[in-house]
């Protein structure tokens, strides 16, 4: 008939028409989407549950045996020995490796969105990490003078100088008792600022230097601007260390960890605490997708979190934590230094670990 020949020469309708078995079609890209950003969603609040509900582990190691390896303890800075008996140069904190990557103007490109990606790429667990760091590695004493290397934005050194404010002796002190030290001035100048808001003046002192050379400074204030250099750190001042996700970005990091031990006091109640990334080893489901947040969620997060900009240097981030190496091996090389490990404390199923060492005496 005309009517059904007209109803089979008509057009369907365009959602209808693009339709076809297994739900293609603006309806079915629209569930995808949906359905994306729910697993989007629903995968990291799986990950943080988990997390939230993980106890660390604690390896604790032979002091002993690790002092015995440690071997003889650099007293000068600067330089490193090479094989033909001379000196070379050590390339300046994390200075260009690998086109820049690591180094204190890389910080500088993405300091401005530092602190918000932090927490979206550790859901919102990094200031866990560092009052663990804190409170269950350096114990601080009211009389303690601390070094925090690759300060950052100074979220460990603001968390050391308002603990020992809250101890009290911070008012009969010569001058600050936490000195911040990093190599990017724009993450500093920041830093300042978040210094001042919270009324730490006199208390925390931000400088912009190096960790394989701690024996030269440059204060910094809050609109960048930096002091000619100044003598650094002395050696045997400090009580306690600490360092966050930065050791992996020096060059040379047997150097550093020799500047920590001559500027340590050598006492045993001395501590030097590193927090860093690690590969985990996958072997569990949840140490699998902590491995896979690591390698395929973290470059992605910095992409989008700096507007496109620091994609390559959140996948610089990666490759960094890849190199790294594992913990044990870590703790190996702080003893080769004269810094004895005593305990690793694992957080995130192996992707963030805690160093607490004492010197070798």
């Amino acid at each position: 008939t005309k009517r059904a020949e007209a109803s089979r020469s008509s057009p369907r309708p365009p959602a209808l028409a693009n339709a076809g078995p297994a739900g293609r079609g603006p309806m079915g890209f629209a569930r995808g989407c949906c359905k994306f950003a729910a697993a989007f969603g629903v995968v990291p609040a799986s990950v943080l549950v988990a997390v939230l509900l993980e106890t660390p582990v604690v390896i604790e190691l032979d002091a002993t045996a690790s002092s015995e390896s440690s071997g003889s303890v650099a007293t000068t800075s600067g330089a490193v020995a090479d094989k033909s008996g001379g000196e070379k140069s050590v390339p300046e904190f994390g200075k260009a490796i690998s086109g820049g990557m690591g180094s204190g103007n890389m910080f500088d490109r993405i300091a401005f969105a530092y602190d918000s990606t932090n927490k979206w790429m550790s859901l919102g667990l990094d200031q866990r990490w560092r009052r663990a760091l804190i409170d269950d590695c350096m114990r601080l004493e009211g009389q303690d003078r601390v070094l925090d290397l690759a300060t950052g934005t100074a979220d460990v050194s603001i968390l050391a100088g308002t603990r020992l404010k809250q101890l009290g002796e911070v008012a009969a002190a010569e001058g600050p008792v936490v000195m911040g030290l990093d190599p990017s001035s724009e993450m500093l100048r920041r830093g300042v600022s978040k210094v001042e808001d919270r009324g730490l003046n006199g208390v925390v002192r931000l400088v912009k230097g190096d960790a394989q050379d701690l024996s030269v400074v440059r204060d910094i204030d809050a609109a960048g601007g930096l002091s000619e250099p100044m003598a650094g750190v002395p050696s045997e001042s400090i009580d306690k260390i600490s360092m966050s996700f930065g050791v992996r970005n020096v060059p040379n990091r047997d150097l550093a960890l020799r500047e920590m031990r001559r500027v340590l006091r050598n006492k045993d109640s001395s501590r030097v605490c590193i927090l860093e990334f690690s590969l985990p080893d996958g072997k569990s489901f949840w140490s699998w997708v902590a491995r896979t947040f690591i390698t395929k969620v973290v470059p992605f997060i910095g992409k989008v979190a700096t507007m496109g900009s620091g994609g390559e240097e959140y996948q610089y981030l990666e490759r960094s934590i890849l190199k790294f190496p594992m913990p044990r091996d870590f703790a190996a090389e702080m003893g080769r230094a004269g810094l004895s490990v005593r305990t690793i404390t694992s957080f995130a199923y192996g992707a963030v670990n805690l160093y607490s060492a004492s010197p070798a005496l």
